[in-house]
């Protein structure tokens, strides 16, 4: 049975907690549709987030950072693995098979030691006069197998030859000079040629055309540790076969041989391979492990990673690598930002105050039931993301669905939304950069790059204490990554409104857009706590 392609996903970069419990939750939902889904994070799990995970017993999704195609999204060659004391006959034989017409070495634990191609062993193998160190180490078993012979006397451990082979054409007066100590000697059914071979010293005597051996002769090859074998092809043949039987690690390209890594990213190494005049890399795994064999065709016939994007739809606060991966739906409650597919997509997007409040709705019109657990963090980012239903982008849907939520997971909406709106309230205690990056979004208006971030806190009277170290870090963040206005909006539901910090490159934006005169690059907003609705249209029509 084919496995069913893996799909990611996610909500924006900085997440908050309407982004993190949505791609859990609809990752949920597609699973119960018989998908293979996964939720994933972009950024680091916020306070409040954190505190909803938590609560309902759930774990955070794994960090991924980008979307980029690795090799392991490909569907890569496998061929069989040699050993290698493996005969240069058998390899032959499997290489011939692959389409690659090349195979990896590797030792018992499957990690890889060498690289072995055809032409390696035809190159060796038309070499013969170099072959005499090989059949030095060549195993007795090998062969045994490759002249499909039989022991006649002798064992492994005595078969120890110096590696030349020789054929006893001449009658047994005219070997002295050509037979010396521990050489391979191939002979017919000659019995004084059997002889004379032990006599002078052969290691091992291969009997061709499944000639006559009498007992007498195999008893004396045993008195001289003498490997004796006999098989059924000819002396010719046999001669050919035994330089066959040498092992594969003798011929194999032991090192410099290229090779990639199973998680290496195809736009890093297509080059290579473009350029190169090699037929096939070997692929490894973290621990040099084989794990297969990639061609210029994998570059070509590629299978993008499959995402779902939730919570955003906006290509510079999704994850990197974006334009590589292959967008299957979007589940948004965002203005459209103009994202290009492929190919026609399955596009929610609602003009309610929470992705969850879609999500949910989701559920309920597929009627899919909810588990207590998924309902719980549903409900939590609907009350996260509209504010506990001030916000100016809560509508009566989200009110609805939290509601049903609620009732399915047991939540007592007052007592749990103080609870969870107080998780994230000591901001004194933490860094600008915590503060920042809370829920941080950008944003392109006009060609210029605008950042905001936000984070709802139900205590701000020591942010005096640290307004200071987060406008000097606003401005360093703007220098260091170009952005045309930066701002961090601290909401308070409970002031209603927001207290807002900025910079800016051109001075004077930020006033003119929210008609105030602020001179310590700081406001308070009355009644503003949406970024959507009340902060990027008003920068928007003032740049």
């Amino acid at each position: 049975m084919t496995k069913k392609p893996l799909i990611y996903i996610f909500g924006h970069k900085n997440p908050d907690t309407d982004s993190i419990c949505s791609a859990i939750a609809y990752a949920e939902l597609k699973k119960i549709q018989g998908h293979n889904a996964k939720p994933i994070r972009l950024g680091k799990i916020n306070r409040e987030t954190q505190f909803v995970l938590d609560y309902f017993g759930i774990p955070a999704p794994d960090y991924l950072p980008t979307v980029r195609t690795q090799i392991s999204d490909l569907d890569i060659d496998h061929v069989d693995y040699l050993q290698p004391q493996l005969s240069l006959k058998t390899a032959w034989e499997r290489i011939k098979e692959s389409d690659i017409k090349m195979a990896p070495v590797v030792d018992r634990e499957d990690r890889m030691v060498g690289l072995v191609t055809l032409s390696d062993i035809t190159t060796r193998f038309m070499d013969i006069l170099s072959n005499t160190g090989a059949l030095k180490i060549t195993p007795l078993k090998n062969i045994l197998n490759t002249l499909e012979a039989n022991l006649l006397a002798g064992s492994e451990e005595q078969f120890k030859p110096s590696g030349k082979a020789i054929i006893a054409a001449m009658t047994p007066d005219g070997m002295a000079p050509f037979v010396e100590k521990d050489d391979i000697v191939l002979t017919g059914n000659r019995k004084d040629s059997q002889l004379k071979s032990i006599a002078e010293g052969a290691n091992c005597i291969i009997v061709t055309c499944n000639g006559r051996v009498d007992e007498d002769v195999i008893q004396a090859a045993e008195a001289n540790n003498c490997v004796m074998i006999r098989t059924w092809h000819d002396t010719y043949t046999a001669a050919l076969l035994l330089n066959q039987s040498i092992p594969v690690e003798y011929v194999m390209t032991k090192e410099n041989f290229a090779y990639f890594h199973i998680n290496d990213y195809i736009d890093e190494i297509q080059e290579e391979m473009l350029q190169s005049r090699h037929r096939a890399y070997p692929v490894l795994d973290n621990s040099n492990r084989i794990k297969g064999f990639i061609t210029r065709y994998h570059l070509i016939a590629r299978n993008d990673k499959r995402v779902i994007l939730v919570d955003h739809n906006e290509a510079s606060q999704s994850i990197d690598g974006l334009e590589q991966a292959q967008i299957l739906e979007i589940i948004d409650h965002h203005r459209i930002g103009g994202l290009v597919t492929g190919s026609p997509i399955y596009f929610k997007n609602e003009a309610v105050g929470s992705t969850a409040t879609i999500v949910a709705g989701l559920f309920l019109d597929m009627k899919k039931d909810l588990a207590p657990d998924i309902a719980g963090i549903l409900c939590a980012a609907i009350i996260s993301d509209t504010m506990y239903f001030k916000s100016p982008t809560s509508t009566g849907k989200d009110e609805y669905m939290a509601a049903r939520m609620a009732g399915i997971a047991q939540l007592d909406l007052d007592v749990f939304s103080k609870k969870m709106l107080e998780s994230s309230s000591a901001i004194i205690n933490m860094s600008p950069e915590e503060i920042l990056n809370y829920d941080f979004k950008e944003f392109f208006i006009n060609r210029h790059k605008v950042g905001i971030g936000q984070i709802t806190a139900t205590e701000t009277k020591g942010l005096g204490s640290i307004k200071e170290s987060l406008i000097d870090y606003l401005k360093e963040t703007l220098e260091n990554k170009e952005y045309h206005v930066l701002m961090m909006l601290i909401s308070d539901p409970t002031k209603g409104g927001s207290d807002v910090l900025f910079v800016e490159r051109e001075k004077g934006t930020v006033n003119k857009a929210f008609s105030t005169s602020a001179t310590d690059n700081s406001m308070f907003l009355e009644g503003v706590v949406s970024r959507k609705k009340q902060i990027i249209p008003y920068l928007s029509r003032a740049m």
